[in-house]
């Protein structure tokens, strides 16, 4: 495998891990930081559909940090989204 295989195989690695910014879920439905590398599995499907504000914020890694901020600053769609699986918002 030469390196432009390499460099495409790592980029498709990293656009398929995606991380779970919201607060822990009661029950332990889900938890904070959980990090999933293959999809989104399946036992998450009634959940979301559930709570569809959990699927706005499983994020690319690589986003991380930009959502992070956007979750703290007040009036940004992540932040409403947080506030409202904690119960606190609209």
């Amino acid at each position: 495998m030469n390196s432009i295989e390499n460099a495409d195989q790592k980029q498709t690695q990293r656009e398929t891990i995606r991380i779970y910014l919201g607060p822990n879920l009661r029950g332990g439905q889900l938890l904070q930081s959980t990090v999933f590398r293959s999809g989104i599995p399946s036992y998450l499907t009634p959940l979301m559909a559930e709570q569809p504000d959990v699927a706005e914020l499983i994020v690319p890694v690589d986003e991380m940090t930009e959502v992070q901020e956007r979750i703290l600053q007040a009036g940004t769609a992540e932040y409403t989204v947080y506030q409202r699986l904690l119960g606190k918002g609209n």
